[in-house]
């Protein structure tokens, strides 16, 4: 069992045991039992979110290398970028079609759509969980008028496999774990393109719609956050994650 597992034990010990004095009469040490125990679980919730926030922002390539923005906040886009990773795997789980379409440039969408709707047909779904960051590195990042450009390399540690859709989802004490390294190139649009005529199905648009009318595909990419452009898997090992002892 480990140290933190067992100081939440003990602070939870010391509010119970407040609760017990209250009942048979000791109100003074009463409240200072229940103010040192709820104290100590506030302390180590805040550690916690602490260690939480330090594990996100990890490697990135030297700042000779890659040259930022003025006041642009690494650490911030760090997080958002690991936290487009993981929303697009819950919408690929999911089926989330709609949520997926504001995290994907055109191409790469039709891509997780062809896959998705295959899983569908088959009865399968594609389990992405428990996923945590291991490693970021930005190795290409560019500002223009146009769009901002960024490549980067992203190491998760995730739980991945697929099942039927009527079967419940693994619980196990000792399960397998991959370790994936992913190549992103994401960006962000400034400027808004106009489309005429879908390129799908050639139907004539009015106005600027998000998806095609007639087809119901997509023709426009997100202009206010990053999008994913082109994901590519570098490697991936897995091993079986040993229980606390």
């Amino acid at each position: 069992m480990n140290k933190k597992r067992i100081q939440i034990m003990i602070s939870l010990g010391i509010v119970i045991f407040s609760f017990l004095a209250m009942i048979f009469h000791f109100p003074i040490f009463s409240l200072f039992s229940f103010l040192l125990g709820g104290s100590s679980l506030f302390f180590l919730k805040e550690q916690k979110e602490e260690e939480e926030e330090e594990e996100i922002s990890l490697e990135e390539t030297p700042e000779h290398v890659i040259e930022f923005p003025k006041e642009f906040d690494k650490k911030k886009f760090v997080k958002k970028i690991f936290l487009l990773y993981r929303g697009i795997q819950a919408d690929f789980m999911n089926f989330d079609y709609d949520s997926l379409m504001d995290k994907l440039g055109l191409e790469m969408y039709q891509q997780f759509h062809h896959q998705m709707k295959h899983l569908e047909e088959n009865g399968s779904q594609a389990v992405r969980r428990n996923i945590e960051l291991e490693k970021f590195q930005v190795s290409y990042f560019k500002e223009e008028p146009e769009l901002t450009k960024a490549m980067v390399e992203l190491t998760v540690l995730e739980d991945k496999y697929t099942k039927k859709l009527e079967e419940p989802f693994r619980l196990t004490s000792s399960k397998v774990r991959y370790e994936s390294s992913y190549l992103l190139t994401i960006v962000i649009n400034h400027k808004k393109r106009i489309v005429r005529k879908c390129a799908y199905c050639s139907a004539k648009l009015h106005g600027n719609p998000f998806k095609c009318p007639e087809c119901d595909s997509l023709l426009l990419e997100n202009t206010e956050e990053w999008i994913l452009k082109d994901m590519k898997l570098l490697c991936s090992k897995s091993y079986v994650e040993k229980k606390d002892e």
